[in-house]
């Protein structure tokens, strides 16, 4: 297999621009096929196949993987093994997706943000939106839509209205989560970084190829369609890297590493920041807090994430 250009290794060992250790970075491809690179390897290997269409999104479910397709089919995969634990089917033309529970919401390729049962595909309801839908992602309750337009706009479970939240200059390509921010890019390469209260950052451009978008410690990834992850430092806006895969470039995802399961904030560090870090992340069902590992975010978790940061980290 082709190595990134620079591994994540390396990335980790210097001082200003740092992988977070242990993560996964997952990326799918137009074939089907889905390589992962664990930071402290800095390798890209083969990690599972579909071989029905352009993977869209990768999404977590517990400790496994939903990998959505551009047909519509929605996979449940096992995180570790890569062995298919189930299939359905959502909406066809499916150009993004997120999870809200016990739930999907997608975007279909007339620009529709479908609501869906995770479990059967089936259609809940159709979610009227500002603008035709381009990309969807979920953090702490509220759902972030990207417009044909460019336009940004989010709005809780509960709420009925849609706040304007930013704006690129075309339509939105893709759309990323960090812990303090949202990253989007646009159908023209333009990139911006907005904090959770809407400011943005100066756009800074990632190419017109920019497929999908995650993160991992400090640096923004985006995937190129040619093969690459391209690496920015989150502070600079400069990039930093390329990293190389075996084939064309499609959704990303990046799992956090799982050597210390209490540290929820993950800092390297135990501390009470971790339980405020582990409160936020069950109240927005986010896997992370699945402490005990039985695929479902709970009530009890807490008295596991107590049991995980009493016997400490290595």
């Amino acid at each position: 297999m082709r190595k990134m250009t620079t591994t994540c290794a390396a990335l980790v060992s210097a001082a200003a621009l740092t992988a977070q250790a242990d993560d996964q970075v997952f990326v799918g491809s137009p074939q089907g096929t889905v390589y992962v690179a664990d930071s402290d390897t800095g390798e890209f290997t083969y990690f599972a196949c579909f071989c029905f269409g352009p993977i869209v999104s990768i999404q977590p479910l517990g400790s496994d993987l939903l990998i959505g397709d551009s047909f519509g089919t929605v996979w449940t995969i096992d995180g570790q093994t890569s062995d298919t634990v189930d299939a359905v089917w959502v909406s066809s033309g499916m150009l993004d997706m997120a999870i809200s529970g016990s739930e999907l919401l997608v975007v279909s390729q007339s620009g529709a943000l479908i609501r869906a049962d995770l479990n059967t595909g089936t259609t809940i309801e159709t979610i009227e939106t500002p603008t035709p839908a381009t990309s969807v992602v979920i953090f702490n309750g509220t759902i972030y839509v990207g417009g044909a337009d460019g336009s940004i706009h989010s709005k809780t479970e509960t709420e009925s209205e849609w706040t304007f939240f930013g704006q690129m200059n075309s339509a939105v390509k893709t759309m990323g989560i960090r812990p303090d921010a949202l990253i989007a890019a646009d159908e023209a390469g333009e990139a911006k970084i907005f904090d959770w209260t809407g400011a943005g950052d100066d756009s800074y451009y990632v190419t017109a190829h920019t497929i999908d978008a995650a993160s991992t410690g400090n640096l923004n990834l985006f995937t190129q369609a040619q093969g690459a992850v391209h690496v920015y430092d989150a502070d600079s806006l400069e990039q930093v890297d390329t990293w190389s895969l075996p084939v064309p470039a499609s959704a990303i995802f990046v799992r956090p590493g799982s050597v210390c399961k209490a540290d929820t904030n993950r800092n390297g560090v135990l501390e009470a920041g971790d339980l405020s870090a582990w409160i936020a992340a069950y109240n927005r069902t986010d896997f992370i807090a699945d402490q005990n590992n039985d695929l479902s975010v709970t009530p009890t978790d807490f008295t596991a994430w107590i049991n995980n940061y009493n016997e400490g980290c290595e």
